[in-house]
């Protein structure tokens, strides 16, 4: 019975290790008109990964969006990247803070880092003469989101776990009833 019980906590672990969901940050500013999130939002990410950066706007004038990418070390270094996409929706509509509802549009740029550090990715909204609409009083003017890149090898992460399994097969052996005759 112990047996099978550390076998399944064991692949039960195992299992938890290898799956990986993907971090998306709330919405929660779109009720201002303009919203910036990204897939690694708020999570360390191994170096070379690719970023998707997505901007939503209830602000039907936006017809481009600006997305300008700071290198490291604060997110405010010279900008590495910086592409303008035209705006898209798919039908989905979301409330404004005054209640009324409208189509949410989106536009998403995607880069893969190539620098350890915190990065920064600043959205510009822009109308159709490149106006800013996030100009607006009471609206923040840029939304920013930041990741920071860290370097793994993955090697590492397996010595580790085997490591960890090694020791775990000595303590097991070690702890393994002895059976002893007595007359």
């Amino acid at each position: 019975m112990k047996r099978k019980l550390t076998l399944a906590l064991i692949l039960t672990s195992i299992s938890l290790l290898v799956s990986v969901t993907i971090v998306h940050a709330p919405w929660s500013t779109l009720g201002t008109g303009y919203a910036v999130t990204s897939n690694y939002h708020g999570s360390d990410i191994p170096l070379g990964t690719s970023v998707t950066v997505t901007a939503g706007t209830l602000d039907p004038n936006v017809v481009t969006i600006t997305f300008r990418w700071h290198r490291p070390p604060d997110g405010n270094g010279p900008v590495a990247w910086e592409d303008i996409i035209p705006v898209w929706q798919n039908g989905t509509k979301g409330q404004w803070n005054n209640g009324n509802w409208a189509l949410i549009w989106y536009a998403e740029n995607t880069h893969t880092l190539d620098e350890v550090g915190e990065w920064g990715i600043q959205a510009f909204f822009q109308d159709s003469e490149g106006n800013n609409r996030a100009e607006v009083p009471q609206v923040v003017k840029i939304k920013a989101t930041s990741l920071n890149a860290v370097p793994e090898v993955p090697f590492g992460t397996i010595a580790i776990f085997v490591a960890m399994l090694g020791a775990l097969s000595v303590f097991a052996l070690k702890k393994k009833p002895r059976l002893t005759f007595s007359h």
